[in-house]
């Protein structure tokens, strides 16, 4: 009996061991979709394939057959796939296609659910290479980072011409570096400002020790190159598993390798055998951190919504390209670097190039990024730029952060100019061959050539060109993301309008800032994000540049959206964009932790500069609503009418409902900014409005018209007036040229439109007519 109840148990144990995988879970928050999602039409062939994983030691198997059934003929089958993400290294045919993953078990693979998708022809083409192959075409000689081969004879080449001026200053940048005593290695830091302040003493010298190389390898002045190995001996003597290791604190640890990596590889033929003896091992081990944090510790390859881990695929792939002969890992890290590009980077964003944490986060990242992207392509020939996203992306910037614009909204940062972001979109041109890129670059006002990017993307025989022929708004709908411009490239006649609804939520550097807009408009900020960003988690930081509060959006009894989750979202529910009317529309009630059943934000732009914003609420239980609006002036408020006036640019913003309300101004930060030191700041003053209701409803309805023009211009502003039916609401603008226009929202679910002159059964329309009724422009959104 005992044997038998022995061998009852071996045979439970053993069925468990074996039970069958749970395939096709819902994704987490934080980790990636299905891809191909059911039914979609893919950007790239072959379409990256992505999954959740089973478990940590889990080997699958991945099925694509044009046949739902999976046929043994036809059917192309990859097994023993480690990790849940997988790239064929041949494209599909055109047509259309199924796929499906499965779990081994003890009876062979086990597969999940059909996901139906389509290649159209003439998709680009994005096969995952063959790192075998790939490595060997990494040159024996040094340089090998960037600057490999023939691309340094021609970079040389444009320093000696068109590239002189910004190549002479970098040159002298690095001559000034010369002896300079280099930070001592820093204690572990214990609080928010102690890493501020290892991160502002560290990086300045590892900047430069990456720029006395990089002159050295342009120039061929020693003293330059010696400079560079001091402080590669130097910064490489600090220990890897101490202070500035990955695990104690990744900002050094990243910030030495990016710079590092590069310098000494430009500058290999200046160290002695044992000088290398003593720098490649820490490098060597630096870099094993990385792939330890990225594809065990994170799992990036599944989980890559981490900002700082987002860098760390370049820094190691470009490690692996500067040893490729020496190091036998370096096979098995470029692989798995470039692995993530294809498939799990980058999380922030889509294929249509959106950002979820704001424009001063997509510059750096981007760098970080683009630096891995041309050093893979100039030294192997694998080109990521085929990547929908890599494509898209500057225009994310282009419409978001135009360069003659006062600051760049949203996310940590924003406060700065875009004027920042020039070098990037420099090297996009480049890479793209795309003059628009360079016309943004050119606006920036900024020499090529002093700095690494500019220099290796240059291309003198590009000529810049105005984005004026470009259409005039785009959405990123990723990110929750539109933008409305009505001059595009043209700072004189440009007003910009931004809206953010992200499915993002509020997480990382993104902010509690769901159905928010921002309006600037001939170079000026009218309706800004407002806050700063002493240091990541500072009380200022967390308690107002995070908060609803800081941006224009809406409070319910005061408080703002959730911060820092997920399931803080919103979402782009409509958008349409013509040469006549822009609408946006966004729904934001997830992001209020349940206090909201509904906040449905309407905006219709009548072009040029006239936004009719309707806000509809629905609260769990009877609450207020405050409306905000902020400005870097004073606000001058005359009744329900508020005016801001800046140097260039005028609004009047005339607030319709509620009838009843209460306006205030303050302009005071709660907390104020930060300090950190003696570092002078370039914190500026700036004025917070609220519009709020004085008694508690259950429902709540804004409905304001903001009107814009350029400052003395002010007479063409339309008068405005409150048009109410059954089931509808408007506004109805006279202009003093005597067009008459009506912009209505159906306010019922069913039913139609009847309001001003307005009949129809749209949900939102407009109708403008000039002095003798003739109609000049109509728009409807239907359901």
């Amino acid at each position: 009996m005992r044997r038998l109840l022995v061998c009852i148990v071996c045979v439970v144990l053993a069925q468990a061991a074996y039970a069958a995988p749970v395939l096709d879970p819902e994704p987490k928050e934080g980790q990636k979709p299905y891809s191909p999602a059911a039914g979609q039409t893919v950007s790239v062939n072959p379409p990256p394939f992505i999954w959740i994983p089973a478990s940590t030691e889990a080997e699958y198997s991945v099925q694509i057959s044009t046949d739902s059934s999976f046929p043994d003929k036809g059917t192309k089958t990859f097994s023993e796939i480690r990790l849940n993400v997988f790239v064929p290294n041949e494209p599909l045919a055109p047509g259309g296609w199924f796929w499906r993953y499965g779990t081994r078990t003890e009876g062979g693979y086990e597969y999940g659910k059909t996901r139906p998708f389509t290649v159209k022809k003439g998709t680009r083409e994005l096969p995952f290479p063959d790192f075998a192959e790939v490595l060997k075409r990494v040159p024996k000689e040094r340089p090998r980072v960037i600057l490999a081969g023939a691309h340094l004879e021609r970079v040389r080449k444009l320093a000696k011409g068109e590239l002189r001026s910004g190549v002479d200053s970098l040159t002298e940048s690095a001559r000034r570096c010369v002896g300079e005593v280099i930070v001592a290695e820093p204690p572990r830091p214990s609080s928010g400002p102690e890493q501020v302040n290892v991160m502002r003493t560290t990086r300045p010298p590892m900047d430069e020790m990456e720029t006395c190389a990089l002159a050295y390898l342009l120039t061929g002045e020693k003293e330059l190159g010696l400079e560079a190995k001091r402080r590669i001996l130097h910064f490489f003597s600090w220990d890897p598993k101490g202070s500035t290791g990955l695990w104690s604190y990744d900002e050094p640890a990243m910030w030495v390798m990016m710079r590092g990596t590069r310098a000494y590889d430009w500058t290999y033929d200046l160290f002695s055998a044992e000088e290398r003896s003593n720098v490649e091992p820490v490098m060597k081990e630096r870099a094993e951190q990385f792939y330890v944090h990225l594809r065990k510790k994170r799992k990036f390859h599944t989980n890559p919504y981490e900002s700082h881990a987002g860098r760390m695929p370049g820094f190691l792939g470009e490690a692996a390209i500067s040893f490729a002969h020496e190091w036998p890992e370096a096979r098995e890290w470029i692989e798995y670097a470039t692995l993530l590009y294809y498939t799990s980077y980058p999380a922030w964003g889509g294929d249509d190039g959106g950002w979820q944490e704001g424009p001063g986060y997509w510059s750096a990242y981007m760098s970080f990024a683009m630096h891995y992207v041309i050093a893979l392509r100039n030294a192997t020939g694998v080109d990521l730029m085929n990547k929908p996203f890599f494509r898209n992306t500057p225009y994310y910037a282009l419409y978001t952060a135009t360069p003659y614009n006062e600051h760049r909204p949203y996310g940590d940062g924003a406060y700065s100019s875009p004027s920042g972001l020039g070098s990037i979109l420099h090297a996009f041109s480049g890479v793209l061959d795309d003059p628009y890129l360079k016309w943004y670059w050119q606006a920036c006002g900024r020499d090529a050539g002093c700095d690494l990017l500019t220099l290796v993307t240059a291309d003198p025989s590009l000529e810049p060109k105005n984005p004026k022929d470009l259409p005039s708004s785009r959405l990123f709908e990723a990110v929750g993301l539109s933008a409305f411009h009505t001059a595009l490239g043209d700072k004189g006649n440009d007003i910009t309008f931004l809206f953010r609804s992200s499915p993002f939520g509020s997480v990382s550097h993104g902010h509690a800032d769901q159905n928010a807009f921002v309006i600037e408009a001939f170079g000026e900020a009218l309706a800004p994000v407002t806050g700063y960003y002493p240091w990541y988690g500072s009380p200022h930081h967390e308690n107002w540049t995070r908060d609803t509060k800081a941006v224009n959006s809406i409070l319910v009894n005061g408080e703002g959206q959730v911060k820092r989750k997920w399931s803080a979202s919103g979402r782009i529910t409509a958008f349409h964009s013509s040469d006549d009317y822009d609408y946006v529309e966004g729904e934001a009630a997830p992001a209020y932790g349940g206090r909201l059943d509904r906040f449905r934000r309407h905006v219709v732009h009548s072009r040029p500069g006239i936004f009719v914003v309707y806000d509809d609420l629905v609260a769990k239980t009877p609450s207020t609503y405050q409306w905000l609006l902020h400005s870097f002036n004073t606000l001058k408020i005359s009744g329900n009418r508020i005016s801001i006036r800046r140097d260039q640019a005028s609004m009047d913003v005339v607030v319709l409902l509620p009838e009843e309300v209460e306006i205030s101004q303050t302009d005071k930060y709660d907390p104020e900014p930060e300090v950190l030191g003696s570092k002078p700041t370039n914190y500026r003053n700036s004025w917070h409005l609220t519009v709020g209701t004085p008694k508690q409803e259950q429902t709540g309805c804004f409905l304001s018209v903001l009107m814009v023009e350029k400052k003395g211009m002010e007479a063409r502003f339309p008068k405005v007036n409150l048009l109410e039916r059954k089931g509808c609401l408007g506004v109805g603008l006279a202009y003093p040229d005597g067009t008459k226009e009506t912009i209505a929202f159906r306010t019922e679910p069913d039913g139609c439109i009847d309001c001003g002159d307005l009949s129809c059964d749209a949900r939102v329309a407009a109708v403008a007519r000039d002095g003798n009724g003739k109609e000049l422009r109509k728009l409807q959104i239907l359901e």
